[in-house]
């Protein structure tokens, strides 16, 4: 995505501004908006975070509930009225700060903060409410490292997308999500990095993975068996990991990662043989 697109400044359209956040994180599954009012003069208002790098408690008591009750009762004059009433009387959050463009909005939602908009106002708040996973997340047990972050993957899907944000503070690291399994209806997401990553290369995971009509998808060795070239090869033709700083290396790389609920092993495509040929 162009940089001057994601630092232009905030419109004062609610509704603009939020087709915006959407369109540069692709629509990704784990972006959160919530739209409320608030005040007797049912102002709109708008809470963004991505989920699971957030507190979400925090977010429900100390910013929805806090707006959604709020007794702001009267228009504003200006910008910096509104946002002293919304700081001192709206948010019981004392850690806020100003935001006016896509670019600090973006970086704030990708580090663990929650995004306030409102209606008709250039400008909108930062809440800290980073509140990741710090443990539940164990060291790799097959991929061990001497040097390098001793964190591995869990088999909480959520929490493995948010492993990956925290190394890939990014709004091009794009989340597709899917349900595989006409039984079980796990949770499949894809997570690439658009701008570096080849679109047919996206294309055709999305592809393999629509093709998938099986009951049950139980853990990531279920979506290699069916979407891999070579099942015969004794060369590995999908990768594998339960590491997030090598899954985030890959990204980085142009390649796509899969990751599949209930299993702390990320695959990556593609491989040397991974191919948008027929499969061998």
């Amino acid at each position: 995505m162009d940089q001057h697109i994601q630092a232009s400044s905030l419109k004062r359209s609610l509704s603009d501004n939020l087709q915006s956040i959407s369109g540069n994180f692709g629509k990704s599954s784990d972006l959160v908006i919530r739209e409320i009012e608030f005040g007797k003069i049912k102002g709109k208002a708008a809470v963004i975070y991505i989920d699971g790098l957030v507190n979400e408690q925090v977010i429900h008591e100390e910013i929805i509930k806090s707006i959604s009750y709020s007794e702001v009762s009267g228009r504003f004059i200006d910008e910096n009225e509104m946002l002293e009433t919304f700081k001192n009387k709206a948010i019981t959050i004392s850690d806020l700060k100003e935001v006016n463009n896509f670019e600090a909005l973006n970086f704030a939602l990708l580090s663990g903060d929650t995004i306030i908009l409102i209606d008709s106002y250039l400008v909108g708040l930062i809440a800290s409410t980073k509140g990741w996973e710090e443990r539940g997340v164990d060291e790799p047990s097959v991929q061990t490292v001497v040097r390098g972050p001793r964190e591995g993957f869990t088999e909480n899907i959520r929490t493995n997308t948010a492993l990956i944000r925290r190394k890939i503070k990014d709004s091009n690291l794009w989340v597709e999500s899917k349900k595989i399994g006409k039984v079980t209806k796990t949770v499949v997401c894809i997570m690439y990095l658009k701008g570096i990553v080849e679109d047919h290369i996206v294309e055709e995971v999305n592809s393999r993975l629509a093709n998938i009509d099986v009951d049950s998808i139980l853990e990531s060795g279920y979506i290699e068996e069916f979407i891999q070239d070579a099942p015969f090869s004794p060369f590995p033709t999908i990768f594998n990991s339960e590491r997030p700083d090598v899954v985030a290396a890959e990204i980085l790389e142009g390649r796509v990662a899969i990751l599949v609920d209930g299993t702390p092993f990320v695959l990556i495509v593609p491989s040397f043989f991974f191919s948008t040929h027929p499969r061998c």
